[in-house]
């Protein structure tokens, strides 16, 4: 893991802006509020509500933690399709893994994600500003390896979800992303952790979504190509035997 990261606890409990400009819920409106309290209650995450019921983890983040918990909004649920949020509502251990995949343990605000992508970029910078002027850098430079070390790859950092998968957080012109989804709302601090709600439902390579669909296309086409073909071997063969 090339970047190692600990839980960074949150003292002061204080709302930090996003880079959006917006900010979580005031701390007083929620200081008294579980993460799975604020779910619940929020009209925003009516969906991710459900799924945790459904996959029985509201006990877990009613009273573990500290977790961070980058929660999908019902936008981001929508935009899976409802074939896609059907499977997963029927299949209660991909929906477990999924919902793990989008906690992690410790507290860290959008404040602590750009600082340790900020530190990560740091270190590269420094790994290249050691070999400048080198004849490593004319050849780095004539293969087109010097902005490879930029900030395309020293913006992220990693975070170890409670699946033991790990999250890719990068932070571009300020703005938070988590694997392919962006941060729209960021530090919503609860008793036992804080919340980041996100634009798209991440879901981790060891889940297939599409398996289910094929597994259930083939046996219709299969049937109905016995139904179509079978018969008609039958009958010709039938006939060229009379």
């Amino acid at each position: 893991m090339p970047f190692a990261v600990t839980a960074a606890v949150v003292g002061d409990g204080n709302v930090t802006a996003t880079p959006m400009g917006e900010t979580g819920q005031m701390d007083n409106q929620t200081a008294n509020m579980t993460i799975a309290a604020y779910i619940e209650q929020d009209e925003n995450l009516t969906m991710l509500a459900e799924a945790i019921s459904v996959a029985g983890l509201y006990d877990t983040l009613n009273s573990g933690g500290p977790y961070t918990v980058f929660a999908p909004s019902n936008d981001a649920f929508d935009a899976l399709g409802n074939d896609t949020v059907n499977q997963l509502m029927n299949e209660t251990d991909n929906l477990t893994m999924v919902l793990q995949y989008h906690v992690v343990e410790g507290e860290y605000t959008a404040e602590n994600l750009t600082s340790m992508a900020g530190n990560q970029t740091g270190q590269q910078d420094q790994a290249g500003n050691e070999s400048e002027g080198g004849i490593l850098d004319i050849f780095s430079g004539l293969l087109g390896g010097g902005n490879e070390t930029g900030n395309e790859t020293g913006n992220m950092s990693t975070l170890q979800t409670v699946t033991g998968e790990e999250l890719n957080v990068s932070v571009t012109d300020g703005e938070v992303m988590v694997e392919n989804a962006t941060v729209t709302m960021a530090d919503i601090n609860t008793t036992n952790g804080v919340i980041h709600i996100i634009d798209q439902v991440l879901v981790p390579a060891s889940v297939n979504l599409t398996a289910a669909e094929n597994q259930t296309g083939m046996p219709t086409e299969t049937m109905t190509t016995m139904e179509t073909v079978m018969p008609t071997e039958t009958m010709a063969g039938n006939q060229t035997a009379m």
